[in-house]
């Protein structure tokens, strides 16, 4: 698999940054237990399985490609709830990390998703990491204490954390799946994909995309939704393939 140099430098400079992220789990020692060698790298297809959201059999199948403190990825999820209540069963939801370099504490939010994916907790941190994205997206600091205590507030083993968000090999997953992104010429983020149809930002998704799924299901469309205002209109890509 082709992984560019700066995807490396990305996970070397994690490793120096988010270090420091060990010294806060250190600091909690109270509510960590100790475990034995944590395990962080593992396969990359054992952990993109735990990114799925809906049952294997479900007859609509979207792939998300999203950045963490994008605000249009924020607002989509309101629509993917409602999605998953009203066609229960119907549907599987795929995350695929797509960390944009005009976002500057992205790649951190990102890394530290995945290192809860690898503790069967990702769901949980996504939900959280968007709900509170204004919390921790304007700081003027790498925010990694925050991100270690919303960790720490879902139950994670933080010694284990800590370790992984020091693991490039973690940083080089979450580029590879982006890199797949690229190819896929993903240019803003959101951008889902129900096979090889493409929706873009939140109001593609309510435009289009549920009148797809509706197809695939065999319901009759819904009639236009009403015109949001722009901020609805999805993040632009700035160097996704670098």
């Amino acid at each position: 698999m082709k992984i560019n140099f700066r995807s490396i430098l990305a996970g070397l400079l994690l490793v120096l940054v988010l270090a420091g992220i060990v010294l806060f789990a250190k600091s909690r020692r109270s509510v960590v237990v100790p475990p034995a060698q944590p395990k962080v790298t593992e396969t990359p297809a054992g952990h993109a399985a735990l990114k799925v959201r809906g049952p294997a059999g479900a007859p609509v199948k979207l792939v998300e490609y999203s950045d963490f403190q994008c605000p249009s990825c924020r607002l989509v999820q309101d629509d993917l709830v409602k999605f998953f209540k009203a066609y229960p069963g119907k549907i599987q939801l795929t995350f695929k990390h797509f960390p944009l370099t005009s976002h500057q504490w992205s790649i951190y939010a990102h890394q530290a998703a995945e290192c809860m994916n690898r503790q069967g907790k990702f769901w949980l941190y996504q939900d959280t990491l968007y709900a509170r994205q204004q919390d921790w997206a304007p700081s003027k600091a790498a925010p990694v204490e925050i991100l270690a205590r919303y960790a720490q507030e879902l139950g994670a083993d933080m010694n284990a954390f800590g370790a992984c968000m020091a693991d490039v090999t973690v940083s080089r997953d979450i580029y590879a799946e982006k890199d797949e992104g690229n190819k896929r010429q993903v240019t803003a983020t959101p951008t889902f994909f129900l096979g090889e149809e493409r929706f873009v930002g939140p109001r593609e998704m309510q435009e289009r995309g549920e009148n797809a799924i509706r197809k695939l299901l065999g319901l009759p469309p819904k009639p236009p939704v009403e015109k949001k205002p722009e901020s609805l209109a999805p993040a632009p890509l700035k160097g996704a393939a670098k």
